[in-house]
């Protein structure tokens, strides 16, 4: 009888696929008492809209053999841990609730300053629709490159101590990117798995804002280590903030916390501060959500020039006030993730 079992489950289809359930070896054992059929299941399949179908499919095969007049199905499913991409040490989703908030600056300047202390360091540009990592980078127009050694995987390009991947280097410049979800997050793998990344303390990932296919994608391919949201002082952008710290919860990314751009302006000739867009919204948000504090950037003439001639104000002016505060931001970074993964 059980070999009847077996040759009548080799005619179930596994939903969505061409084989059947015993080839998709899901099929850990077969128990047979009298009329009664009890089939063990052990699947990694978390769609729980297949594991329905299967429910009917397999006892409805079985039932149709001579002498069955019961199937039971005992199902368990097997989560698997996410192991990290590639050789890197700790992956830091860098995002935020809205566009205009200066997320991909402060991923820029943090991986960097990351780098000046010594950390083997990436940057991908998961922003699909609007990568300007290039053009901050100072790496427009440079195309990207295949690493033959390594089974025509691709070579992200080395800048300022860092190495850089983003799909601003495959279009051409004004060229609109209209992908639906599937493209992105297919995209999004192959940055991750099919990129010569090497040997790495932190990668940043800067991502576009939301909480759309690039994040869900990052969050199922690698072990995140931890987020950062990038917020601004207003008291508006708090609900922005809010959205992006609970999309961090549901996918179970620890928070490293939060950072605040554009937070004040020092006049260069009297040198008075200004709250152009208030203060203070940051730590408000930080502390009233446990979440930590990791700096204060404010606004700069230097930041906004760095940007668009490919120079970060890290680099471009180290001493500054501006990259001290971009610096201090990243030592608190690198205490957090220690801290929690440790």
């Amino acid at each position: 009888m059980k070999d009847k079992v077996t040759e009548a489950l080799k005619q179930v289809f596994y939903p969505g696929k061409t084989n059947s359930v015993i080839k998709e070896g899901i099929i850990d054992d077969i128990i047979i008492d009298n009329n009664k059929v009890l089939i063990k299941i052990r699947t990694k399949e978390q769609n729980q809209g297949v594991i329905d179908m299967l429910k009917r499919s397999i006892p409805a095969a079985l039932k149709r053999l001579e002498g069955i007049e019961d199937v039971e199905l005992e199902i368990e499913k097997v989560v698997e841990e996410k192991e990290k991409v590639s050789n890197i040490k700790y992956v830091i989703a860098t995002t935020s609730g809205k566009g205009g908030v200066g997320k991909s600056t402060v991923s820029v300047n943090i991986a960097v300053s990351l780098a000046k202390l010594g950390f083997k360091t990436g940057l991908l540009d998961a922003d699909i629709y609007g990568p300007n990592i290039p053009t901050m980078m100072g790496i427009e127009g440079v195309p990207i490159q295949l690493d033959r050694e390594h089974k025509d995987k691709i070579l992200p390009t080395e800048k300022y101590g860092i190495k850089v991947l983003s799909i601003g280097n495959m279009v051409p410049r004004d060229a609109a990117i209209i992908w639906r979800g599937p493209l992105i997050t297919s995209a999004i793998k192959q940055f991750l798995n099919d990129v010569t990344w090497g040997d790495l303390d932190f990668l940043v990932v800067d991502l576009p804002p939301g909480t759309g296919d690039a994040q869900l994608t990052l969050a199922q391919e690698a072990k995140v280590s931890g987020g950062i949201i990038v917020i601004t002082p207003q008291h508006v952008a708090m609900s922005d903030a809010a959205k992006a710290n609970d999309f961090f919860k549901k996918l179970k990314i620890p928070v490293l916390g939060l950072i605040e751009n554009m937070s004040y302006f020092i006049c260069p000739n009297c040198g008075e501060r200004y709250e152009i867009f208030s203060h203070g919204g940051g730590k408000k948000f930080a502390a009233e959500n446990s979440l930590p504090f990791l700096g204060e950037i404010p606004i700069d003439l230097e930041i906004r020039e760095g940007g668009d001639t490919g120079k970060p104000v890290v680099i471009s002016n180290p001493n500054s006030m501006v990259s001290k505060a971009f610096e201090d931001a990243a030592r608190n970074i690198v205490e957090k993730v220690k801290l929690l993964n440790s």
